[in-house]
């Protein structure tokens, strides 16, 4: 019965998490017994005089867009000047980003464009590089251009952390973006065509290092001969149990070479040097026709400099449990910055750094935002585990419930066609779900298809 309630609980909070049940308490005031606020009975006495509110948040990533959206949905009968900044024109699925490079899911589905994502909704999309913010004159500048709010959302991601080792940066490559995605499927280009044998090394064995190396294995084949260098005791030190078992089978079966308590010194062109944890002497180069670099990350540079807030020594911004940021004084800076994902850190301390604070951040980010410009009360974020899903190359994967329903456990082709569904409902529209959907319908057909061209190929061979 707990495990009945549990789940009853976890699929609640997922349809109808708590924003949007008091949005849709408060589009229907009367049935459901409330008064309506002093602004919504002032905005539905008189509109046609009444100056919208400016709210911009930064970042079109899952914290960024989803917020829109749903602050789009809210204030729907209100005068809100929605705007979201973006130094790119796509979105992207950053957990479908594997499948985008070695071909298993197309651009559209992965990377659409913010225009076609907000095409039937009242936010303005605005592309250009953020230089800073102002938050005691609420003035955001955006490629040299003041953009004046009266809400602003701090959702910019993070960048690679690159610059800690001696020539990572030069010459190894990030998959952390749309860009990364293309220099990767090039480069693949390029080894298959390299003679004889391959080396990849890949560096960090969290989620993104393990999905990357069993997708690069699957993708390359026998050729290929791959690293994964991790810091820590074992990969994915993090994960459930379930997940970390059938990550250590995958690479196994990938004949991926884990060195786990292992540094990095440095990298080189075509080479890498590693050596087990605090002892240099025992420096080993590895050969590498390709390094991929998935250790770490940052919150974007430009929030250190921000004046009048409060960041972390990881320099994220130290929000409130309604996700306002901080001032240095302990107050909220200025009552109109929000910020979440990976630009933020609760006062109470760090979440998981994974795509599921953000999404469901964005929920309460929204919420808060409006409540604030319409005198409500602002909901305190409370995060829900809701398990954990992996891939581990094509047609495999690994999903493990959360905590109190360890007993969900997937694995191989159900557990990835289990995952590309959740993601496939996961999608920041309806158009896009249905896309998605349909693609996932069609992934069946793709891969019989692909395999009797192989089998034919094969027999003409022998």
């Amino acid at each position: 019965m707990s495990w009945f309630l549990k789940s009853a609980a976890i699929t609640l909070l997922t349809l109808a998490p708590p924003p949007r049940v008091n949005a849709f308490l408060r589009a229907a005031p009367a049935a459901v017994g409330r008064r309506p606020s002093r602004r919504e009975a002032e905005s539905s006495s008189d509109t046609s005089g009444a100056a919208a509110s400016r709210v911009v948040i930064l970042g079109g990533g899952f914290g960024g867009l989803y917020t829109a959206l749903r602050l789009a949905e809210f204030s729907k009968e209100q005068p809100v000047e929605i705007t979201l900044v973006d130094s790119k024109d796509k979105f992207v699925f950053l957990p479908l980003l594997y499948e985008l490079t070695t071909g298993q899911a197309p651009l559209d589905e992965v990377a659409p464009t913010f225009d076609s994502l907000l095409a039937n909704t009242n936010v303005k999309f605005m592309q250009g590089e953020v230089d800073g913010i102002d938050v005691g004159g609420n003035v955001v500048s955006v490629g040299g251009v003041d953009v004046p709010f009266d809400r602003c959302v701090v959702a910019l991601g993070g960048e690679p952390l690159k610059d800690t080792v001696p020539g990572a940066a030069e010459n190894a490559l990030a998959f952390y973006t749309l860009e990364d995605a293309y220099q990767l499927q090039r480069e693949l280009a390029r080894l298959d065509t390299a003679p004889g044998d391959v080396r990849v090394v890949v560096v960090g064995g969290s989620y993104s290092g393990v999905e990357l190396a069993t997708s690069i294995a699957s993708r390359l084949g026998s050729r290929a001969h791959l690293t994964l260098v991790e810091r820590g005791d074992e990969v994915l030190g993090r994960s459930p149990p379930h997940n970390v078992e059938s990550a250590k089978a995958a690479l196994a079966s990938a004949k991926v070479d884990c060195k786990c308590a292992t540094s990095v010194l440095r990298v080189g062109a075509g080479e890498i040097v590693v050596c087990p944890n605090e002892d240099d002497s025992a420096a080993t180069t590895l050969d590498a026709d390709l390094v991929l670099w998935t250790a770490g990350s940052r919150p974007n540079a430009m929030l250190g400099g921000l004046a009048g807030v409060t960041c972390d020594a990881a320099g994220r911004l130290v929000v409130d449990n309604t996700l306002r940021v901080q001032s240095p004084e302990g107050r909220a800076a200025g009552g109109v910055v929000f910020a979440l994902g990976d630009n933020a850190v609760l006062e109470l301390g760090p979440l998981p750094p994974n795509a599921q604070v953000a999404f469901q951040q964005s929920e309460y980010a929204a919420w808060n935002v409006w409540a604030s410009l319409n005198d409500e009360k602002p909901l305190a974020f409370r995060y829900t585990a809701l398990g954990e899903m992996l891939t581990l190359g094509a047609n495999d994967a690994s999903v493990a419930g959360p905590q109190g329903l360890e007993a969900l456990k997937l694995s191989g082709p159900l557990a990835a066609a289990a995952r590309r569904l959740v993601y496939a409902a996961r999608m920041p529209t309806s158009e896009q779900r249905v896309k998605a959907g349909v693609n996932w319908l069609q992934s069946p057909a793709k891969e019989l298809l692909r395999l009797a061209q192989e089998t034919r190929l094969n027999l003409k061979k022998d």
